[in-house]
């Protein structure tokens, strides 16, 4: 199964399959400007109980991946070979994102600190073995990397108010954190830009972004929020009147749909980010983004208008997937759209959780 490039906390649908999980919070003007950055989740604290949580195995994943591909469909090897290099895979990375999001999810709805030890301990165990920190054996194993580090930031936000993570385990999570995300920033920066293509301007460089507004939140880091800021700027100012966003519609082929759809759910997420600490983002540029997301969400229904954009059959899937439009959920609390009601009334409330973890979606 191949990972998608992230979008960004788009699920309560992921290896775990379709689970309800605590609804995201309900969005906020601002949070109080006490100095710090805030995440959603400090503003809803979760009442501990004891209510038991089976962890299960803690899944470390070395700092190399070099198997970009589903081990549990390779038939060519044998079970021991496939437990030698589980490690340095993206099986690995998939498992151990989806138990982290899994436990987290588990502590929003039932205030279990087991669940909430579960997840620092595996987060803790991963920061130490500086877990995808090295090399990527390919583009599969980068996007795999941006998608886990999506998950488990999210994951780290949702249960910090926990305070079950020791001191030296806070400093190594956050420390890693940061460090996959300026390597991902470094990356997509160097890459060229120009009018053709600029990878750091599209859904890629925006899954980067919307990480590292996260990762600056928990790690209280000012200066990534504000590169996360002005990227979400940047982007912004590249919708065009269709709605569309320049680098993922030009030259996009029939991904210029699913590339669209995966930069509006970043952007979304950041501009949740900046609300809460008193960064207005919806308003920017004239409030340009309700364009995008309306546009994706009619591009859900159909993709016709990306295809006479770009001359190309979109990809898309054949029915309304989770994935596609959870990410609008708190948006549409926030500013409500008949198109995106309907598509979310389509998925059900167990589907409807805006940073309910990410998808593995096998399409992309």
């Amino acid at each position: 199964m191949k990972p998608t490039a992230p979008l960004l906390l788009l699920l309560a649908v992921s290896t775990l399959g379709c689970q309800h999980v605590a609804p995201a919070p309900a969005p906020m003007a601002s949070a109080p400007p006490i100095g710090a950055l805030h995440s959603p989740w400090d503003t809803t604290p979760i009442a501990p109980t004891s209510v038991a949580y089976d962890c299960g195995p803690i899944i470390v994943v070395g700092p190399e991946i070099t198997i970009a591909s589903s081990l549990d469909k390779n038939k060519h090897v044998s079970e021991d070979v496939k437990s030698a290099v589980y490690s340095q895979s993206t099986t690995a990375v998939e498992n151990m994102t989806a138990a982290v999001v899994k436990a987290a999810d588990a502590y929003r709805t039932t205030g279990s600190t087991q669940a909430a030890a579960c997840a620092t301990t595996l987060l803790a165990a991963n920061a130490n073995a500086r877990a995808m920190t090295g090399y990527m054996a390919g583009d599969d194993a980068w996007a795999a990397r941006s998608v886990s580090l999506h998950g488990l930031v999210i994951a780290y936000l949702k249960v910090r108010g926990a305070n079950t993570a020791t001191p030296a385990q806070t400093g190594s999570i956050l420390d890693w954190f940061e460090d996959i995300t300026h390597v991902e920033r470094d990356h997509y920066e160097r890459l060229e830009c120009n009018h053709e293509h600029c990878q750091i301007k599209n859904h890629k460089g925006l899954g980067v972004a919307m990480e590292a507004a996260a990762v600056a939140i928990a790690a209280n880091d000012p200066s990534l929020f504000h590169w996360a800021i002005g990227q979400y700027h940047s982007a912004v100012g590249d919708i065009n009147s269709h709605g569309m966003l320049y680098y993922d519609t030009k030259k996009q082929g029939h991904n210029a749909f699913k590339d669209n759809l995966r930069s509006a759910a970043y952007l979304v997420q950041i501009a949740e980010f900046g609300e809460i600490n008193n960064v207005p983002l919806y308003g920017y540029d004239n409030g340009i983004i309700h364009l995008l997301v309306h546009t994706v969400a009619l591009g859900i229904v159909s993709a016709e208008p990306y295809h006479t954009a770009t001359g190309y059959k979109q990809s898309a899937p054949s029915t309304v997937e989770p994935w596609e439009i959870v990410w609008a959920s708190v948006y549409n609390r926030r500013f409500p759209d008949p198109i995106v009601t309907s598509l979310l009334q389509q998925i059900g409330p167990a589907s409807s959780d805006m940073w309910g973890g990410e998808p593995w979606d096998a399409d992309s």
